[in-house]
């Protein structure tokens, strides 16, 4: 399923178990223990044994948080043979199901990358956005001083680490796209913020390729440049996940393809910026 318009917020890449129940397009009740593959705010993509309908009504319970919400079934986002996967959609706008503190999608664009973090002390979750300092004391460090709400106090956050035997879902095979009208190049005095030569592990989904690990050359508040054998083109719309961890949740932002260059040593320059949180763009 394609669709378009402006993001309400960003996407977190984890599995959380949870309880859906409700009635299938069959008429039959149902509880079925499933997870979560991507949530965000707003609602999640879920797989379902069950087949469902656009816009019937379901209650999801999560059990890390004991919360229970009904949801909007938004429609199907591919699966396989064996399960649905459902994009759905929470119908209490404050609920706090997954026990995930949001930030204000506006304060994406001042941000290097996002990280889901994690409370050493009480375990609490944020979303976090990273300045260029915080980018590069996570990436040293491995941990960040922040305040918590629930501890009430600054205490030491760390990346939220997947539980064991827990891996990161995978989302369905990519189809290609038409390639989009090329982004003009930028000039010296058209660069809004400051890089920071800074090398971080990023993933890069692009519908053409894939999934690509590569390390940053340098980052700024408006996006990041990375190397790679691929031939990325200008224009191209991407996702991005910085900083990226295997063993870590990953949050992937939408971004676009701004410049390319070759290398004597026969790989490629690339420059990404972020797409801002107003403009419209197709995810797949």
């Amino acid at each position: 399923m394609v669709s378009e318009g402006k993001r309400r917020s960003d996407r977190v890449i984890l599995e959380l178990p949870i309880v859906v129940s409700g009635t299938d397009c069959l008429g039959e009740a149902f509880l079925e223990q499933t997870r979560t593959l991507v949530l965000s705010r707003h609602g999640a993509k879920i797989p379902l044994n069950r087949k469902l309908v656009p816009d019937q009504e379901v209650s999801v319970r999560c059990h890390e948080t004991g919360r229970e919400s009904d949801a909007r079934v938004v429609g199907q986002i591919g699966g396989s043979e064996e399960e649905f996967h459902y994009g759905i959609e929470l119908l209490d706008a404050t609920a706090d199901l997954w026990g995930i503190e949001f930030p204000k999608l506006e304060e994406s664009e001042a941000a290097v990358g996002r990280v889901l973090l994690e409370c050493i002390r009480c375990r609490t979750r944020a979303l976090t956005y990273l300045n260029e300092f915080e980018a590069e004391v996570l990436e040293v460090n491995r941990h960040l001083s922040r305040y918590c709400k629930k501890c009430t106090d600054t205490s030491l956050w760390r990346e939220t680490q997947l539980l064991p035997g827990e891996k990161l879902p995978e989302e369905e095979e990519k189809k290609p796209v038409v390639e989009p009208a090329p982004t003009p190049k930028r000039t010296r005095n058209d660069r809004k913020h400051v890089r920071l030569d800074l090398k971080v592990s990023v993933c890069i989904r692009a519908p053409q390729y894939g999934e690509e690990i590569a390390t940053t050359v340098n980052v700024s508040r408006g996006g990041f440049r990375f190397r790679s054998t691929r031939h990325y083109r200008e224009g191209w719309l991407i996702e991005a996940a910085l900083p990226y961890s295997q063993t870590s949740a990953n949050i992937f932002a939408a971004a676009r393809i701004v410049y390319t260059a070759e290398e004597a040593d026969g790989l490629n320059v690339y420059g990404v910026q972020y797409v801002p949180k107003n403009e419209n763009w197709v995810r797949r």
